[in-house]
């Protein structure tokens, strides 16, 4: 069987749609992560690079509110990929936005808490970001699982440096 190859775009493209797609995931969940923290992730929060065309929010909770904002965020947003869930980590996507929005719920200081330090080491090391794009760009055409094993395998590298 053949895979499919991804398509990839520019972040630039999609940026300031992504920007305004946090903001609106913001606003319409607002009442429930109040006391939480909201941050925009992934490819489309990075300077440069290509991207899926997806958006991730990763929202930062404490232990003790974790079941509490899984439990509410489950009856308003699809469950994704509930084989990756552990009792620190959480995924959901949302409807209704231009573009697929992911969102991850993690513990802060638990050991899924990296998604937001990673996105920080990629903002602020633009060689990393290079080869991380660069990984990318050539892994889209052995399509999603090729893609998904060889992003892995750049990013564990990445936070296993730092």
């Amino acid at each position: 069987m053949e895979s499919v190859p991804i398509e990839l775009v520019d972040v630039r493209e999609v940026a300031s749609r992504a920007e305004g797609i946090v903001a609106a995931f913001e606003r319409d969940y607002g009442h429930l992560l109040a006391q939480h923290e909201v941050h925009h992730i992934g490819a489309t929060s990075l300077p440069f690079g290509h991207t899926k065309g997806d958006v991730d929010v990763n929202v930062r909770v404490e232990r003790a509110q974790f079941q509490g904002v899984v439990s509410a965020l489950s009856t308003r947003l699809a469950v994704a990929q509930p084989e990756n869930w552990t009792p620190v980590f959480a995924s959901f996507s949302a409807d209704g936005y231009s573009l697929p929005l992911g969102v991850q719920v993690t513990v802060i200081g638990s050991d899924a808490d990296f998604l937001l330090p990673l996105r920080d080491r990629l903002r602020a090391d633009a060689a990393a970001l290079r080869r991380y794009d660069d990984v990318k760009v050539a892994a889209a055409a052995g399509g999603a699982e090729a893609y998904w094993q060889e992003k892995d395998r750049l990013l564990r590298e990445l936070l296993a440096d730092h």
